[in-house]
């Protein structure tokens, strides 16, 4: 059977204290369980090992442990889901950082909008951990995810995703709220895509004038 060589690779690969790290015979034959099922559903196996490492490094009973590795495949589960319906399939990568997104406070409705913005796995990956770590910072999900989808259908640039967390704390540190920090870079961004004729494909952000730049005075709206 190839499943349990597959994952005593993974328990090797996992961490730099999984070879020190010894699970009591009980936690290793739920990990060993667990990580079959996750692999034969096309499923990571290694949030399952990190959680268990981290369990038992601090001393977690091991019927805790086991209801918490649960919970782990569950939310696992969620995130594939989650990304089938929004067009995405069979990335483990995306669906490791789907389940970080829901331990951070995000549900499944939200990693499906986030997949739905057209943009590749690899970018909606890097959005979901962005959007987890927004929401770790106080950010509410729901502006978690209108700026990280409103970011993602500009065509950001992976590290222009990853700098907004730095950009909330910086507008938190001038007062902001992180949920008001939030909203003004949506707003912003938004902004943005309007300027540039609506959101920009998956060939990325349009490079049209700015508004106001063109020498043109706007035209007056028209009247209701």
């Amino acid at each position: 059977m190839r499943f349990p060589s597959i994952l005593s690779l993974a328990l090797l690969a996992a961490s730099p204290l999984a070879g020190q790290q010894r699970f009591t015979g009980r936690i290793a034959t739920v990990v060993e369980s667990l990580g079959v099922a996750a692999t034969a559903r096309g499923l990571p196996v290694d949030p399952v090992i990190e959680k268990a490492i981290e369990g038992s490094a601090k001393g977690i009973p091991a019927e805790r442990l086991t209801t918490a590795l649960r919970v782990v495949v569950d939310q696992l589960d969620t995130a594939a889901a989650s990304l089938r319906a929004g067009g995405i399939s069979g990335d483990t990568i995306a669906i490791a950082a789907g389940e970080f997104a829901i331990t951070a406070g995000l549900h499944g409705r939200d990693i499906t909008e986030l997949a739905r913005t057209g943009r590749p796995a690899a970018d909606v990956t890097v959005g979901l951990r962005v959007a987890g770590t927004l929401a770790a910072l106080g950010v509410p999900p729901l502006e978690s995810v209108k700026l990280v989808s409103a970011e993602l259908r500009l065509g950001r640039s992976p590290a222009d995703l990853l700098a907004l967390p730095g950009r909330v704390e910086s507008e938190v540190a001038h007062g902001a709220t992180p949920a008001q920090a939030a909203a003004g870079l949506t707003r912003a961004a938004a902004g943005q895509a309007g300027g540039q004729g609506g959101p920009a494909g998956p060939g990325g952000p349009h490079h049209g004038p700015p508004p106001g730049k063109s020498g043109e005075p706007p035209p007056h709206p028209p009247h209701p």
